[in-house]
């Protein structure tokens, strides 16, 4: 792969996932570690290393960019990745006076439901090549338990408050 069909991967995937940094990640994941591009061990440490760094959720496009080209491609990454919000910041205008109607409504939903679809797949496809081994598991549970319980108790103004499950 070349520079530049990078770059371009990276723009087509973020234009069609609305820049969902998350969406991305089964995209990039067929394009790229499928491809032999990157080794799915590589693909996963890129996008570790971008969700653990602060900023946006699709930086490990920086990551990627840096794997495969160095520091130059990584900055360029970062620019073709923030480039169409400013490009999409006219069009914002247009949808605020659109967006009471059905279609415009009903095309949001379709998007949303695409996105949580994709990034459920992403999910699955990653923890079932990750998930091997016992030790992988034991880590797998404990982190669900935690965010799940994280969810259900949150602070009051006496102390902790027991939050009734929907």
């Amino acid at each position: 792969m070349r520079l530049g069909h990078f770059l371009l991967l990276v723009f087509a995937l973020n234009a069609v996932a609305l820049g969902n940094g998350p969406v991305m990640i089964p995209l990039f994941q067929k394009g790229l570690a499928e491809g032999g591009v990157l080794s799915e061990e590589q693909f996963l440490f890129a996008v570790a290393v971008g969700q653990l760094t602060p900023g946006q959720a699709n930086l490990y496009v920086a990551a990627l960019g840096y794997l495969l080209f160095g520091i130059a491609c990584a900055l360029l990454a970062v620019l073709v990745i923030v480039l169409p919000a400013y490009l999409v910041l006219p069009l914002v205008r247009g949808y605020e006076r659109i967006r009471h109607l059905r279609l415009a409504r009903r095309f949001t939903r379709g998007m949303t439901a695409a996105s949580v679809g994709l990034i459920l797949a992403a999910a699955l496809q990653i923890g079932n090549r990750s998930l091997t081994g016992r030790g992988g598991w034991v880590v797998f549970v404990l982190v669900l338990g935690f965010m799940l319980l994280r969810k259900r108790f949150t602070p009051g103004p006496g102390g902790t408050t027991l939050r009734p499950l929907p």
